[in-house]
C-alpha cells in the first residue's frame, strides 16, 4: 500500500511539472494523474511501443530518449530524439498504435501516457486543457515540417549541423567562447538519425574538427562560436 502511494505521488510530480497540466485544479489534475501511466526509460530495457493495439498518447516528463521504428526484419532507424516536455503518439486519436520502440538516453528519463481515448475525454470536459494541447501539437507539428525540409532539402553535412543546433538551443552549457553538450548518444544513433553511414559521420566530425567548429568525444560535443554564428538557412541548397 504504502510503495503504491509513494509511485503514485512520483507519478503525479512528473504530470505536474509538464506544461500542458500545469493549470489544472487540484480535483481536475487528481482525476488525470489517475488516468496515466508512468513509465521509467532506460538504455538497456526498451519499451515496446506495439505491446497493446489501442492507441496511446506520450509525454516526455525528463530525462532524453530515442524513439526506434521497425524498417524491416532485422533492421531499425532512428525516428526521433525527444527531450523533456516532448509528446508523440495517436495525436488524432484514431485508435491506431505505434510500431517500434523508446528507450532511455540518461538517468532519471521518465514518460507518462494515456490511452487515446481517455485523453479524449479529459479534453472535452478541460476547454483551457483542450487548447494547450492543440498548441503543442501545432509546435510540434511545426518542428517535424521544418525538419523534414531540412532532411530533404539540405546535404548530409547541414543536416548534422541542423541536428546540432538544434540540441544546443536545448541544454547547451556556455564555457568561454564555446558550447557544450552532454553526450548521450553513440555515434551510430546519430548517423542512423541524419541517414549516413557510422564511417561518413567520422569523415565529417574529422572535417568540422579541422575547420574549428565541432569537437566530439564520447562523453561530450563541444560547439564553436564560429560554428554558432552560422546561419544554415542561408546555406546552399542541394537541389
Amino acid at each position: 500500500m504504502k510503495s503504491a502511494l509513494i509511485s503514485e505521488k512520483i507519478k503525479c510530480s512528473h504530470i505536474g511539472k509538464h506544461t500542458l497540466f500545469r493549470d489544472l485544479d487540484r480535483d481536475h489534475f487528481e482525476k488525470v494523474c489517475a488516468k496515466a501511466k508512468l513509465v521509467k526509460l532506460r538504455r538497456n530495457n526498451p519499451f515496446l511501443l506495439s505491446n497493446e493495439p489501442a492507441g496511446r498518447i506520450f509525454f516526455m516528463a525528463s530525462g532524453m530518449a530515442k524513439l526506434v521504428s521497425f524498417s524491416g526484419a532485422e533492421e531499425n532507424s532512428v525516428k526521433d530524439i525527444m527531450v523533456e516536455g516532448e509528446l508523440f503518439g495517436d495525436f488524432s486519436f484514431t485508435g491506431s498504435g505505434m510500431d517500434g520502440y523508446v528507450t532511455g538516453l540518461k538517468q532519471n528519463t521518465y514518460m507518462f501516457y494515456f490511452d487515446a481515448s481517455d485523453l479524449k475525454k479529459i479534453l472535452q470536459h478541460h476547454h483551457i486543457l483542450s487548447l494547450n494541447y492543440s498548441e503543442a501539437i501545432s509546435i510540434k507539428l511545426r518542428r517535424l515540417e521544418e525538419r523534414h525540409l531540412v532532411w530533404t532539402n539540405r546535404d548530409a553535412r547541414l543536416r548534422l549541423l541542423y541536428f546540432f543546433q538544434v540540441w544546443v538551443s536545448i541544454e547547451g552549457i556556455r564555457s568561454g567562447h564555446s558550447v557544450i553538450l552532454e553526450n548521450y548518444l553513440a555515434l551510430s544513433d546519430i548517423a542512423d538519425f541524419i541517414g549516413v553511414s557510422r564511417q561518413f559521420m567520422h569523415k565529417m566530425l574529422k572535417e568540422l574538427k579541422q575547420e574549428g567548429l565541432v569537437y566530439y568525444t564520447r562523453k561530450q560535443i563541444v560547439l564553436t562560436d564560429i560554428f554558432l554564428s552560422q546561419n544554415l538557412s542561408r546555406q546552399k541548397q542541394v537541389i
